[in-house]
């Protein structure tokens, strides 16, 4: 099949280029610059599938523990699965998945095509700190353990055995704790010693699979940038020593800012100053000094975190970097930073992984939009097209 118009194919934009697909392979054959352009593809701009690399599959209205934990996993898989749809449906072709009870299995059924979704690069379970963020301690520990999406973890032993058993359930990427979030009284505690955040790290590396870490101020970035991990997580309170160290290490930042906008109705002005130093500052700084920023949601499915509509977040890239690194934000950063060379890009032998939207995205990022999104190609098979329409 041969698309010809404008196209973005994750690293430069082709004003008029024509894109060649197998169908019987589900791979480009090639992608080159023409001077002829397809009439029925006037006004379209086609770019590679797009990729999050921070969502949850919480299935539930809102992010409140209680609500997903007294929520069936019947109900919980099923919401989840009308997320999965509605993620294709918005132009992603991959996601990763970074701790939830369902996505491994869904991620399962998507490669055996027993589900319509994106391909799903889960973590399974994340891991914490006995007593940390994720751990609902209104109950005893044995409750605790069964009702979280966390493997709690003490001691670089037992965290080397929490990575392998996310490895055995068949975990393609490991997400550890590093601080919690925003607890009371605002101050935030980092989670795990450097030792323990080293040994899940290198679990995972011997596994030739990414490790990541939820870090949230200064401590806990410093942490895992010494601990070796690929990524960083929110990142909020970075400073000129992490980005110079992350650009050495050539690690990623995803500041999935998409949360942060969500409004919130209680007052904390801690938490609240840090978010308004992060939205203004601390993506300005990695991008300035030259770290690789990968685009993440952290959305999990709730009312006002909706997937589907995860395209925000390279909106918001966008205001400070300027659209061209925001789409490879999406698109080729994003296949790098989760390890996947065969996606991200439009290129002879890659996956025929893209979409096309109405308009020029180059223009106005929004234009990502779902309902601008007219064609999802994965795999070289088509998921949605409404070209006729």
């Amino acid at each position: 099949m041969r698309y010809s118009g404008r196209i973005f194919d994750g690293e430069h934009f082709h004003e008029k280029a024509e894109m060649e697909v197998n169908e019987s392979t589900g791979e480009i054959e090639y992608v080159e610059e023409t001077k002829n352009s397809d009439k029925d593809y006037d006004g379209l701009t086609f770019l590679p599938g797009l990729i999050d690399v921070h969502t949850h599959f919480f299935g539930t209205p809102t992010r409140s523990l209680m609500d997903w934990i007294l929520t069936s996993d019947v109900l919980l898989t099923l919401r989840s699965y009308q997320d999965a749809q509605k993620l294709l449906n918005g132009g992603f072709t991959t996601i990763r998945t970074l701790g939830d009870k369902v996505s491994l299995d869904m991620g399962k059924a998507e490669k055996i095509g027993m589900i319509k979704s994106p391909r799903i690069i889960s973590a399974g379970f994340s891991l914490a700190e006995t007593g940390g963020d994720d751990d609902p301690k209104m109950f005893t520990p044995e409750v605790a353990r069964e009702l979280s999406y966390s493997y709690y973890c003490d001691g670089p032993w037992e965290c080397r055995k929490a990575v392998r058993m996310n490895l055995r359930k068949g975990a393609e990427v490991i997400k550890a704790y590093a601080s919690r979030s925003f607890v009371g009284g605002g101050l935030i505690k980092e989670e795990f010693t450097v030792e323990e955040l080293s040994a899940i790290a290198d679990e995972a590396h011997r596994a030739h699979i990414k490790a990541t870490a939820h870090a949230y101020g200064k401590d806990a970035i410093t942490n895992t940038i010494d601990a070796n991990f690929d990524s960083v997580e929110h990142g909020l309170e970075l400073t000129e020593d992490h980005v110079n160290k992350m650009v050495h290490k050539g690690m990623y930042y995803v500041p999935t800012l998409s949360v942060y906008k969500v409004k919130r109705t209680d007052v904390n002005h801690y938490r609240d100053a840090m978010i308004k130093t992060h939205l203004e500052k601390d993506i300005q700084l990695a991008y300035s000094s030259g770290v690789k920023i990968a685009a993440g949601t952290d959305y999990v499915g709730s009312d006002d975190e909706p997937h589907g509509q995860n395209y925000r977040e390279a909106v918001y890239i966008s205001e400070v970097v300027g659209p061209l690194d925001a789409l490879k934000s999406i698109t080729s950063v994003a296949a790098d930073c989760v390890g996947r060379s065969d996606i991200g890009r439009l290129m002879r032998g890659k996956k025929a992984d893209f979409i096309a939207v109405r308009g020029d995205p180059m223009q106005d990022v929004s234009l990502l939009r779902p309902e601008n999104v007219v064609l999802v190609v994965k795999n070289g098979k088509v998921e949605k097209n409404t070209l006729n329409h």
